[in-house]
């Protein structure tokens, strides 16, 4: 054997070029981040009652702060309102006195204006609620007696409607109808049914229930106090928290990916606050038209009404007719014709709010298509209820812009077309030159059936470029 170092064995990429260990490293690492993505995906659907359960528990506990940073995030623009309000009265005198007035270092708020501003954007929005509690909570008190102590009365007038408009022709099942014996057995299992459907079968099960929910909503109250003193403290030291969440962005990431996040954190308040708060100012415009509108139209229960119509109109493109459902029951039992009548006004409401009055407020705040409204809407309402409806279409909006970026910075890298309408007519892409090969039409085959037919003259009925 002869003596000196041994020849080290060969590795398989040590046959390879340095651009081709590069590329096959870049494969390699994809293919591995894909495998774990998919890992990760089956796993959380596998147990996702579990991770539901956990979520749950962890929402309970931090209830309190998530109000806070809510509301704090709700009347931001009302405290920055009321502090440049202080700040210009602060102004006004010092330059009445003939004194210029002493700023904070680095450009700091004064800590005065700061505190008393937060204190009453969070006194309006609780003054706000308290107003709107009691102005609508006895209409609704009065509307529900009303129709408790006059039911009987209100299903004739139903059934005598239904028999003029049907020219008599159901005279006896009407009339069997009108009984009050048949009344009250549909009303028993209309009750029945609302009994099983929330487990309120016995007694018992009846006490435990309001128990609960007298517990949960004690518990909401005290987290909403808590979480008001909560919404203060984060008003006065937002900068500290943005200023902390930044350096520690920047510590756990290199300088580029942490660039990018804050970009993304950047437009995720953009497309949150532009879409929140313009719903909340949309959906408000619509319940106050709604309201005097009714009133000049003659149709009852206008502030009711006009509450759930406003209120539901948040959620987008379901949110008109989930409102619709309830309120044009209620006028219809009342007076069916103007429950008619009540369906075509809500109809032309939400007409003139989808085309005109939200693009006027909301404008591009979102920047997606109607198809992935309606897919945030759908998966949001059903992974998280009403607030998954309402924050779906600015999560899948924040997506999908994510999404572009990383998509498009790739292109760049690959030198290829960014644009994607530069890919709508695509057939392929020379691997020689990068260039984009438009589609060629198809050639003439034989047509054998009726689909293939049919799709053959509507290629032909084209006009020809």
């Amino acid at each position: 054997m002869p003596e000196g170092n041994p020849e080290k064995k060969k590795r398989p990429s040590d046959y390879l070029s340095d651009e081709e260990n590069a590329r096959y490293k870049v494969i390699a690492g994809r293919a591995f981040f894909v495998g774990l993505a998919l890992i990760v995906i089956y796993f959380v659907i596998k147990r996702w009652g579990s991770i539901s359960s956990g979520w749950d528990v962890i929402t309970k506990v931090f209830q309190p702060i998530l109000f806070g940073a809510i509301m704090a995030y709700l009347a931001n623009p009302i405290m920055g309102f009321f502090s440049r309000l202080f700040n210009n009265i602060v102004d006004f005198f010092a330059k009445r006195r003939g004194k210029k007035r002493k700023l904070p270092e680095n450009g700091k708020p004064i800590k005065w204006i700061r505190v008393l501003s937060s204190i009453l954007a969070i006194l309006l929005i609780v003054a706000a609620v308290i107003f709107f509690l009691v102005l609508v909570v006895p209409q609704f008190i009065s509307t529900l007696n009303e129709l408790v102590n006059h039911i009987h009365e209100k299903v004739r007038g139903v059934i005598d409607w239904a028999d003029q408009i049907t020219s008599y022709r159901f005279k006896d099942v009407m009339d069997s109808a009108r009984d009050n014996k048949n009344i009250d057995n549909t009303l028993d299992k209309l009750v029945d049914f609302v009994r099983k459907y929330f487990n309120l079968e016995s007694q018992n099960q009846v006490v435990n229930t309001l128990t609960k929910w007298g517990m949960s909503f004690g518990k909401t109250v005290v987290n909403l106090i808590i979480g008001i003193f909560v919404c203060v403290y984060v008003l006065i030291d937002k900068e500290k928290f943005k200023a902390w969440t930044k350096k520690i962005i920047y510590t756990i990431f290199p300088v580029k990916p942490a660039n990018h996040i804050v970009e993304t954190f950047r437009k995720a308040d953009e497309v949150f606050y532009g879409f929140i708060v313009g719903k909340i100012i949309d959906s408000i415009i619509i319940g106050i038209i709604c309201y005097f509108a009714m009133l000049i139209l003659g149709f009852p229960y206008a502030v009711v009404c006009s509450v759930i119509i406003g209120v539901t109109n948040v959620i987008p493109i379901f949110g008109p007719y989930i409102g619709a459902v309830p309120t044009v029951c209620l006028i219809f039992v009342n007076n069916p014709m103007q429950g008619i009548y009540f369906l075509i006004f809500v109809i032309v409401l939400q007409q003139f709010d989808g085309n005109f009055l939200g693009p006027k407020i909301l404008g591009d705040s979102t920047g997606v298509s109607p198809f992935w409204v309606v897919f945030a809407i759908v998966v949001g309402g059903g992974l998280f209820g009403v607030p998954g409806m309402i924050i779906g279409v600015p999560m899948v909006s924040l997506t999908l812009w994510v999404i572009k970026r990383i998509a498009d910075h790739y292109l760049r890298v690959k030198k290829m077309p960014v644009p994607a309408s530069s890919y709508e007519k695509l057939g392929y892409i020379d691997p020689a030159t990068g260039d984009i090969i438009p589609r060629q039409g198809s050639r003439k085959k034989k047509h054998n059936g009726i689909i293939e037919k049919i799709l053959s003259k509507r290629k032909n009925k084209q006009p020809k470029k």
